[in-house]
C-alpha cells in the first residue's frame, strides 16, 4: 500500500512539470517545432515553409540572421538526401540477403542506416539554426529604449519595452 502511494505522489510530482503546449509570447517570433513543415508564429500569423521565412527574414537585413536561415536551408537539403540515400540503400541492402551475396547486403544494410541517421542529424542542425535565426530576430527586435526630449520650455522622457 505505501508503494503505491508513493508511486501515485512521485507521478503527481513529475506530471506537475510537463506543459502541453508551448508559449508564444506576444510581439516575439516563436519556432514551433515539428516534424514537417516548420513553423513560425509571428505578430498573430504564421509562416511555413522556406519561401515564406526566406521573406520574413531577407526583410530584416541583418546578415547573421540571413547566414542562419541559409544555414538551415542547406542542411535540411543535405539532410533530405542523406535520408533518401539511407532509405534506398537498405531496401536494397534487403533485397541483397536473399541473394547469393549476403555480407554484401549487410553491409548496405549497415551503410543505409547510418546514412538514415546523418540524415537525421543535418535536419537536426537544421531545426538548430532556424532556432538560431528566431533568436537573432528576437533580440534585435525586443531591445527596450528609453528616449529623452527637451524643448524650449517641456521636457519629456519616453521608455519604449
Amino acid at each position: 500500500m505505501k508503494q503505491i502511494l508513493f508511486s501515485i505522489a512521485l507521478l503527481f510530482l513529475t506530471v506537475q512539470g510537463i506543459m502541453a503546449q508551448q508559449p508564444l509570447p506576444r510581439g516575439a517570433m516563436s519556432y514551433t517545432i515539428m516534424t514537417k513543415p516548420n513553423n513560425i508564429v509571428y505578430n498573430d500569423s504564421i509562416f511555413k515553409g522556406s519561401t515564406q521565412f526566406k521573406q520574413l527574414f531577407y526583410r530584416t537585413r541583418n546578415p547573421e540572421i540571413i547566414d542562419a536561415y541559409l544555414k538551415h536551408q542547406r542542411n535540411k537539403i543535405t539532410g533530405q538526401l542523406f535520408g533518401f540515400a539511407g532509405a534506398v540503400t537498405l531496401l536494397v541492402g534487403v533485397n541483397n540477403l536473399s541473394g547469393s551475396n549476403k555480407s554484401m547486403g549487410w553491409t548496405l544494410i549497415g551503410s543505409g542506416f547510418l546514412a538514415s541517421i546523418a540524415g537525421g542529424y543535418f535536419n537536426l542542425l537544421g531545426q538548430n539554426h532556424l532556432l538560431t535565426a528566431v533568436d537573432l530576430f528576437n533580440q534585435q527586435h525586443k531591445k527596450s529604449t528609453v528616449s529623452l526630449g527637451l524643448g524650449k520650455q517641456s521636457a519629456g522622457i519616453v521608455y519604449q519595452f
